[in-house]
């Protein structure tokens, strides 16, 4: 593909432009990097990151001669399986995002390329962190750890030895993740991921809710290494959420989301991982269900007559000679009283008059 003098071009919202030469473009440090995003696709496959033609990787063509912010961009297609990719599938794109070159079309059934839907994220990245690297998972950890608390605009995990793995961060550190909400199309979550990294100077990721995340790093190991680091802790962060388990706080202790209520280590937590944030220290607790049994459902339905009916017979008269000056057993007595001249009034069969407390 020969590189050559032509007008900008719109694609995916990434401007086209030949800028450089064929020979640099034909460069083994390009088809190095081509070949390294097929094989880390091919593995990112396996871990479940790319599948259905999701996620996406792009690398900088490492070249010391050249600044990080002025080396080429190479970045894998979009829609294709992610698996199958080729070194030739791959798209070079100059420092500003300009498409040098692209893959050549292949026959039906694959779709005709395209450049990667991230890449206005991508280069967003490049542009505010210098990174050498930018990966993009649907990796289900990344996507379920969104979801235990929609509220939630933030991740936090701390005292996990992975943690260590996260540029800047040590196992007693507490790890922050900014949560931006997803959109329609990938594009559109540019400006979120843009504010998302301003707000969040330290942070080398961001999770997009019901979505995935971005990762970035220095080099593509680290960019790596960090996405492996981060997909641990989600799926800890889960499991631990499973077990009834705080992941955010320094003992892991059972979850507490009672505004006021005293955890295991004595100490007043204020998790917010099951309840709605009414400030920022306290927490309305979630609406919660409680299923009681129906005749039927976990015991026969001949349960009732068999065991209930003979059980109430047997110690009604204890209950009532216990309690019957108490407030709670007067107002029973009243309501069954009135429930059963309901019954006679409609002459419904098997009725029985209940006698005064006069009657003797």
């Amino acid at each position: 593909m020969a590189a050559a003098s032509a007008a900008p071009l719109a694609v995916n919202g990434v401007k086209k432009m030949a800028t450089t030469s064929q020979a640099y473009l034909e460069s083994t440090r390009v088809k190095e990097t081509k070949t390294l995003i097929s094989e880390l696709c091919r593995q990112f496959y396996n871990l479940g990151w790319v599948s259905g033609t999701g996620g996406s990787i792009t690398i900088k063509v490492h070249d010391d001669s050249i600044p990080k912010p002025h080396q080429l961009i190479v970045m894998s297609p979009s829609g294709v399986q992610k698996e199958r990719m080729v070194p030739e599938d791959m798209y070079v794109l100059s420092p500003s995002g300009s498409i040098l070159s692209s893959p050549v079309s292949k026959p039906y059934p694959h779709k005709p390329p395209k450049c990667s839907d991230c890449a206005p994220l991508f280069l967003k990245a490049y542009e505010m962190r210098n990174a050498g690297a930018v990966i993009h998972s649907h990796g289900m950890e990344s996507c379920l750890v969104t979801m235990i608390n929609p509220l939630s605009k933030e991740f936090r995990i701390t005292h996990m030895e992975m943690i260590k793995g996260i540029q800047g961060h040590g196992y007693y550190d507490e790890l922050v993740v900014p949560i931006i909400e997803n959109t329609a199309h990938e594009r559109e979550l540019t400006e979120s991921l843009a504010e998302a990294m301003e707000a969040y100077p330290k942070t080398t990721a961001v999770l997009v809710r019901n979505h995935g995340i971005y990762v970035w790093g220095d080099s593509w190991i680290s960019a790596k290494t960090q996405a492996e680091c981060y997909h641990y802790l989600f799926d800890a962060a889960i499991k631990l959420h499973q077990l009834g388990l705080d992941w955010s706080t320094p003992d892991h202790g059972p979850i507490c989301n009672l505004k006021g209520v005293l955890c295991g280590d004595g100490n007043l937590n204020m998790s917010i991982k099951a309840g709605t944030s009414i400030s920022n220290h306290e927490i309305e607790p979630s609406r919660r269900c409680i299923v009681l049994d129906i005749e039927g459902t976990t015991t026969p339905i001949s349960f009732v007559a068999d065991v209930l009916f003979p059980y109430a017979r047997d110690n009604v008269g204890r209950h009532l000679s216990a309690t019957y000056e108490t407030a709670e057993t007067q107002d029973d007595i009243t309501l069954l009283c009135s429930q059963v001249q309901d019954d006679l009034e409609q002459g419904i069969v098997g009725a029985v008059p209940i006698p005064s407390n006069d009657a003797g």
